[in-house]
């Protein structure tokens, strides 16, 4: 049990809602079409050179995207979102909606690494409100992508709460959990089985979030 936790910071992707391989398959084709678009390349260098750069110099695929492109990673963010549409890929999530009736004690905010109009057509389509959340921070509001802290810090000094009191939930121990434990936040790792050093707590899926703070 997570004591003391006032404030909950989602990232969005695969945490809110179960990876999902066809979906992902589909935001990977999205960011090779940006890529290729802005560089002339053909796919077969686009994925060379989005492979050597992804998961070894830069975690964050938008933010790789983003490199290649020359351009800033928000408007990297927006490109991507151009070829591919979430909703086409999802449903209304009752036990999600169930999920958040439960967790309404709490402060809510959204930290993710894409556009922040179409996660809020996403919700929608979930059947969750956006009004549940204080803010959607990404880099459209930050500049960079997650793992940079600028996310982290910027809802810290919106909330003036100690970083004790927060509770990064995520799908990605690099991207989502190492950048708040390293500030000092609590962290749980979602959709998984498997112990992490950066997880305070680790669950099985989204929906078990309640049971480790209430």
């Amino acid at each position: 049990m997570l004591s003391n936790i006032k404030i909950l910071i989602w990232d969005f992707d695969g945490t809110l809602y179960r990876p999902n391989p066809a979906l992902f398959a589909a935001v990977r084709q999205a960011e090779y079409r940006t890529i290729m678009e802005h560089t002339g390349w053909d796919k077969e260098k686009t994925e060379a050179a989005f492979i050597k750069l992804h998961k070894i110099v830069y975690p964050s695929a938008t933010e790789v995207a983003a490199v290649l492109c020359k351009i800033p990673v928000s408007q990297a963010a927006i490109e991507m979102e151009r070829y591919f549409d979430r909703r086409d890929y999802l449903t209304r999530d009752q036990q999600l909606i169930d999920m958040f009736k439960k967790l309404h004690g709490f402060q809510h905010f959204i930290l993710a690494n894409g556009s922040i109009a179409r996660q809020k057509e996403t919700l929608a389509t979930l059947g969750i409100s956006e009004t549940i959340f204080e803010e959607f921070v990404t880099s459209e509001v930050v500049g960079v992508t997650k793992p940079h802290p600028d996310g982290f810090l910027y809802i810290l000094k919106k909330t003036g709460l100690p970083p004790a009191q927060h509770l990064m939930i995520g799908d990605r121990p690099r991207v989502d959990l190492e950048p708040a434990k390293e500030l000092g936040m609590h962290t749980c790792l979602v959709w998984s089985e498997k112990k992490d050093p950066s997880a305070d707590a680790v669950l099985p899926t989204v929906y078990d979030i309640p049971s480790v703070l209430l």
